[in-house]
C-alpha cells in the first residue's frame, strides 16, 4: 500500500531508487543525496498551538520533537512508529504549564492533535486527517476551533461559493478541489459578514489546512498552511 508519505508527496522516487542513490552518495563527502523514507508502518502526528499565550515545546514520550510552537501555529507532521504515544505540549516562558494525550496511532494515518488549553486536566481535540489520492486535485481541509463563534461558513471572498457550511467546534471537513489560488473568508453559518480571511496557492496532489482560531480580543483568527512531514533522517 502506498504510504502516506509518497501520497502527500507525489513525485518522489521510489523506494529502489533511494537505495541506489544513497550507494552512490554514500562515496561522497557531501553526503546523502536524499533523505531515507519513512519505515511502512510510520504514523504522522501534527500539533496545533490553539490557545493564547506562550510558545510551546513539544514532546513525545519524554523526548522533545519541536522547539517554541508558536501561539496559533501547526507543526509540521512528525514521524512516529506505530503504536501508543504520550505527546505533551509545555510552555517555554515565565508561566509553567503543560499539557499532555495519548494516542494510538494507526500506520499509514495521518492525525492533528490541537491543544487549546495548557490546563493539566484539559483534553485535546484531536482529528483525524485525510491524504490527498488524487494527483490532479489539491485536498483542502477546515479545522473549526473558536469555541466561541458557533457554526461557521466558508466561503470565497466574493460570497459567491460556499466551500464548507455549518461547521461545529471540535469539528473538521475536507474536499477535493482545482489546484487553484484562491481567497476564502470564514462567515457565522448563513451570513455573509467575512469574521476570518485567508489565502492560498494550491498546487496539484498538495494538502492544505485552513485552521479557524480564537484570536485576541475574542477575534476569530483564520490560518492557512500546505501541509508538510518534517525531514526524516531515520535517527
Amino acid at each position: 500500500m502506498t504510504s502516506l508519505f509518497l501520497r502527500m508527496f507525489p513525485g518522489l522516487v521510489s523506494g529502489a531508487a533511494l537505495v541506489c542513490l544513497s550507494l552512490v552518495a554514500g562515496a561522497q563527502p557531501t553526503g546523502l543525496l536524499y533523505d531515507p523514507e519513512p519505515p511502512a508502518d510510520s504514523a504522522y502526528v501534527r500539533v496545533v498551538h490553539a490557545s493564547r499565550g506562550e510558545a510551546v515545546d513539544i514532546l513525545v514520550d519524554g523526548r522533545s520533537r519541536i522547539s517554541k510552537l508558536g501561539s496559533g501555529q501547526a507543526s509540521d507532521y512528525m514521524v512516529l512508529t506505530a503504536g501508543k504515544h504520550t505527546i505533551e505540549a509545555s510552555s517555554t516562558g515565565k508561566s509553567i504549564a503543560h499539557v499532555s494525550t495519548t494516542l494510538d496511532v494507526i500506520r499509514g494515518r495521518a492525525m492533528t492533535v490541537a491543544f487549546t488549553t495548557l490546563k493539566a486536566d484539559a483534553a485535546p481535540v484531536i482529528f483525524e486527517d485525510k491524504a490527498n489520492s488524487n494527483k490532479l486535485k489539491a485536498l483542502l481541509a477546515v479545522y473549526h476551533l473558536d469555541a466561541k463563534s458557533g457554526l461557521l461558513d466558508v466561503v470565497t471572498a466574493d460570497g459567491s461559493t460556499k466551500v464548507f457550511s455549518g461547521l461545529a467546534y471540535g469539528a473538521s471537513a475536507s474536499l477535493l478541489v482545482n489546484p487553484i489560488s484562491i481567497d476564502l473568508m470564514a462567515t457565522a453559518a448563513g451570513d455573509k459578514v467575512p469574521r476570518g480571511r485567508v489565502s492560498l496557492v494550491m498546487a496539484q496532489g498538495g494538502t492544505y489546512s485552513v485552521i479557524l482560531l480564537s484570536g485576541d480580543g475574542g477575534k476569530l483568527v483564520a490560518q492557512a498552511l500546505q501541509n508538510k512531514i518534517e525531514r526524516y533522517t531515520g535517527k
